[in-house]
């Protein structure tokens, strides 16, 4: 063979190698070449000042590989076109995502995201759900989960309408929210009364249930018995009742202390960022004052939450028990020329 020949046949075969190579190499890193792509159009679009379209391709980045990089942009760049709700959403994901920090330039980017996103939380309304595990809800027709959500959903200030659903009970309800407010929501479902039977036919007893048994005719010289006679009451326990209304004023006394409590926190650090020209530039020892200060507040009112929710759920059940009696008192029953003396607790 020729070396003319040797020649054409070897840059047949290169031409071949760098046509077909390339693409197997493509079709296993698709997802990661689109991403790439993405989060360069994204850096070109900060570059160009146009951060609002730089925020949705790190969107469209994190809705392919979610990640602690994507998550810090999208609020950040939220926060810088004030997406004030998409940036608390997302700046809480981003310091979820972020490790503990262990240099000294990560504690400072730690710290320079949490501000962010405590400056971010006084622009919106934070709402937390005491409902039914299970229960999905629902905020302006929009769904946000199911419970238990284990987050704050972040709000616009103003009204909002709320929706919990669980199986056939359903509850919507109304509420206001400030900017800056976080306001735990406790609702209660409670399950619907089943639909009546077609034709007006009583539903048939439960099983376990008491039946009603045909009594004998009295014998001549006694009264005819008119029915099972109670003679004792079906109230329930005062002393339940008193406990119970006791307990859930002292759980709401201790959670309106500690919203006190964090109410104060909250002003020591506003404080601090008014003094720092809203935070911008706040170092050194006014910014450990500023994470204590925003810590404690934060611990006020997950105190502040469990205590509510204690309070709500211990006075629910005490207008259960009230309400609601659970146990009949004796009855005298006739059968016959015999008496019978029934008790049921």
């Amino acid at each position: 063979m020729s070396v003319t020949a040797l020649r054409a046949l070897s840059g047949a075969l290169i031409l071949a190698a760098s046509v077909l190579l390339p693409s197997v190499g493509r079709a296993g890193t698709g997802a990661s070449e689109a991403q790439s792509r993405l989060e360069r159009s994204a850096d070109r679009a900060v570059a160009e000042g146009q951060l609002a379209k730089a925020r949705d391709l790190w969107l469209q980045v994190w809705q392919l590989a979610p990640s602690e990089k994507a998550a810090c942009n999208v609020g950040q760049l939220a926060f810088r076109v004030a997406d004030m709700v998409r940036a608390a959403e997302f700046l809480a994901l981003c310091l979820e995502r972020t490790p503990a920090p262990r240099s000294a330039e990560e504690r400072e980017r730690y710290a320079s995201r949490a501000l962010d996103l405590a400056r971010v939380k006084q622009e919106v309304g934070a709402l937390t759900f005491a409902v039914p595990p299970g229960a999905q809800l629902s905020i302006d027709g929009r769904p946000v989960g199911q419970a238990p959500l284990g987050r704050e959903v972040y709000v616009e200030p103003g009204s909002h309408r709320i929706r919990a659903a669980l199986g056939a009970a359903a509850k919507e309800t109304a509420v206001e929210v400030r900017a800056g407010e976080a306001r735990l929501l406790v609702i209660d479902l409670a399950p619907l009364a089943p639909p009546a039977p077609a034709g007006g036919l009583a539903p048939p007893a439960p099983v376990g249930a008491e039946q009603a048994t045909p009594r004998a005719p009295a014998p001549a010289g006694w009264p005819e018995a008119a029915g099972p006679a109670a003679t004792g009451s079906d109230g329930p326990a005062t002393g339940l009742v008193l406990l119970g209304g006791a307990a859930t004023a002292g759980c709401i006394s201790q959670g309106a202390i500690f919203l006190a409590e964090a109410n104060g926190h909250q002003r020591r650090f506003d404080d601090l960022l008014a003094r720092n020209h809203g935070g911008y530039r706040i170092a050194g020892a006014e910014l450990q004052r500023a994470q204590s200060a925003y810590s404690a507040m934060g611990r006020a009112e997950e105190r502040a939450a469990i205590a509510l929710t204690a309070g709500a759920l211990l006075g629910a059940g005490t207008l259960i028990y009230a309400l609601f009696p659970r146990s009949r008192g004796p009855r005298v029953t006739a059968a016959g020329t015999q008496l019978g003396l029934e008790m049921t607790w």
